[in-house]
């Protein structure tokens, strides 16, 4: 059972949330709160694997409460999910290394509400809807050759821009109708390519590029 934290200032965001996320199985709602401050003692009582947060004050401050919620001595095995949407894919950038697993717009699918908090309760990320992939204001800051110069393959791209949706292997075999250990195969040659050492630098570096479909 995937433990649930809501933070989210709106009551009525709060209500609906809750209403979607215990009618799904496998998933249980522990605690609701209106504010970080007042959801910190429950997060450390209740240990939660996934946590929203959403207030009215935006993604970077929400970022940083989300943050406050994820300390190691409050809650070290939660992940969480801020409730509003990345718009750029420098906010992207900036809520992974922030230590956040995602982004949700609340209005959005209720069936892709669940499949966001199951996702990323098994440790993988998710940003609904899409950021835009036209250039950033920003550079990111990952460095390593462009596809065209690590000459990825179409199935390599195909696979990088699955992860960087926050897929997992096993989601991305399904889309792509191939075996879970192709995928494996596939996203470890990509990584070698574009010199990344993880999926949260393969992700980065797919979103910087515009990898991501």
């Amino acid at each position: 059972m995937v433990r649930v934290v809501l933070v989210a200032e709106q009551s009525v965001t709060r209500a609906g949330l809750r209403s979607i996320l215990t009618s799904a199985p496998g998933l249980c709602v522990v605690s609701g709160h209106g504010d970080p401050a007042q959801a910190l003692e429950a997060v450390r009582r209740e240990q939660p694997q996934v946590i929203l947060v959403g207030t009215r004050e935006g993604l970077a401050v929400d970022a940083v409460a989300a943050r406050q919620l994820l300390a190691a001595t409050v809650a070290p095995r939660a992940k969480a999910i801020l409730l509003h949407p990345a718009e750029t894919t420098t906010d992207v950038f900036q809520v992974l290394t922030g230590g956040v697993h995602g982004c949700v717009d609340p209005a959005a699918d209720e069936e892709q509400i669940v499949r966001a908090v199951e996702t990323v309760a098994m440790g993988g990320s998710v940003f609904l809807p899409a950021p835009s992939v036209e250039q950033a204001e920003e550079p990111l800051a990952i460095s390593g050759p462009t596809p065209d110069e690590a000459r990825l393959t179409d199935r390599e791209r195909a696979v990088l821009g699955r992860l960087a949706r926050g897929l997992s292997n096993s989601a991305i075999a399904r889309e792509l109708f191939l075996a879970e250990a192709t995928v494996k195969k596939h996203l470890t040659q990509a990584m070698r390519k574009i010199g990344q050492p993880d999926r949260l630098r393969a992700g980065l570096y797919a979103y910087q590029h515009g990898i991501f479909r």
